[in-house]
């Protein structure tokens, strides 16, 4: 890490690798935590505004050791790289959090892409190595506190900020015909790839999220509830469906590409933790062909694409490996071993993931953070093809400390021997 780029983020002098850099900050926030203590909130000085900006880049290397963005790639693609790579899906709540940790002001109104600029600085500053960019949903208000995506579905906000779904437009059979979700997309829903590639230049990875069709299916009929019961009543409906959220995905992959994306993350459920949300015969019949068909125009494209699903996946991941899934996303702890996991799958899917965001990286000690990392690098980072992440994302839940700690350990403990 460059001094500039330490004093860009607050540090009292600067850290020679990023290891010291998570390590100054972990510090940072023991110190505010403990000042805050001994003093009221309304005593501490107010900050002063800075210019939004990343300010300087991190060198490319020049020691024999790969690029962020080619160690990613090579763990995605079950190889073995210099260290196990690092990355997530940041909420903008816990952003911030850490944004505050590290010492610099958040992007002003005025940048057209608030969270994923300040996602970048975060990687930047933390060494992680990839972080995501999520395809925008399209909102547009209707009434307060309602919104309504770009293919008709209406959102209720909660007391987050965060959209609950109240209502789809699919209601017969004869809605789907007018759906078009190609048509919906525009030509600035990649402008946001284009933006976060000009900041981080071409040696960092930039991962692009986006939704299923199973997802973007269970949406339009207003619930995951209305389209399993279709599974059985109305297949017709559940096929048309697929038909337009694949076209759409195929469009949005291809945009995504042109616009620079080095890496693709599919996400949508399709288990809770005690099993699938339906049976091997129906993902094969309403999501595997479907599937297939993406992976290949992602292939086509030269990225590679990584399946994320919650829960007990353990009855479809053979037909995950077969699709051709270059990774599988959380692994969580809760219903999925992480040691099962790679004696079953290691070498036939990368595997991403599976540090717990629901219990120990919201309430436990940084120690056991450590502890868990550790152990969970041990068993799945010899041979490659693993990157270390949370079981799902960042969330308002989860304590600063805690992720810190797991980027600290990460770092510190991923190096794979020469």
């Amino acid at each position: 890490m460059t001094a500039a780029l330490a004093e860009s983020v607050g540090a009292d002098g600067y850290a020679e690798d990023c290891v010291g850099a998570v390590a100054e900050a972990g510090r940072l926030m023991h110190m505010r935590a403990a000042a805050a203590v001994k003093r009221p909130v309304e005593a501490e000085a107010p900050r002063t505004p800075s210019v939004t900006g990343l300010g300087p880049r991190l060198p490319e290397r020049d020691d024999g050791r790969m690029t962020s963005k080619e160690r990613l790639l090579v763990a995605l693609r079950g190889g073995c790289p210099d260290r196990v790579p690092i990355m997530d899906v940041i909420d903008w709540m816990p952003m911030v959090r850490l944004a505050d940790v590290l010492g610099f002001d958040l992007p002003g109104e005025a940048s057209p892409f608030r969270a994923e600029e300040l996602a970048a600085r975060l990687a930047l500053a933390l060494g992680i190595d990839g972080f995501g960019v999520v395809m925008p949903p399209g909102f547009v208000g209707v009434e307060s506190g309602m919104v309504r995506d770009r293919y008709g579905n209406l959102y209720r906000l909660n007391e987050h900020g965060e959209p609950v779904l109240t209502a789809g437009p699919v209601a017969s059979p004869e809605d789907v015909s007018g759906l078009a979700m190609a048509s919906r997309l525009r030509a600035d829903d990649f402008e946001s790839v284009r933006f976060v590639r000009g900041l981080i230049g071409s040696d960092r990875p930039l991962v692009f999220y986006f939704l299923d069709t199973f997802k973007l299916s269970w949406l339009a009929r207003g619930g995951m509830q209305n389209l399993l019961v279709d599974f059985v009543k109305r297949p017709e409906v559940v096929q048309a469906l697929a038909r337009e959220a694949t076209d759409v995905t195929t469009a949005t992959i291809r945009g995504a590409a042109e616009a620079g994306a080095d890496a693709l993350m599919m996400a949508g459920d399709l288990a809770g933790e005690l099993a699938p949300f339906f049976s091997l015969e129906h993902f094969r019949r309403y999501i595997r062909p479907y599937y297939e068909e993406i992976v290949a125009v992602a292939h086509e494209c030269g990225l590679p694409i990584v399946k994320h699903s919650d829960g007990a996946m353990w009855p479809f991941m053979e037909d995950i490996v077969e699709i051709g899934f270059d990774g599988y996303n959380p692994i969580q702890p809760q219903c999925m071993d992480i040691g099962e996991a790679k004696r079953n799958l290691g070498g036939r899917i990368s595997l991403i993931g599976n540090i717990d965001c629901r219990d120990l990286l919201c309430f436990s000690e940084e120690e056991e953070v450590e502890r868990v990392v550790r152990a969970t690098l041990e068993i799945a980072a010899p041979g490659g093809g693993f990157v270390l992440a949370s079981s799902n994302s960042l969330h308002p839940g989860i304590r600063s400390e805690n992720y810190l700690a797991m980027v600290r350990t990460g770092l510190a403990c991923g190096g794979y021997d020469d």
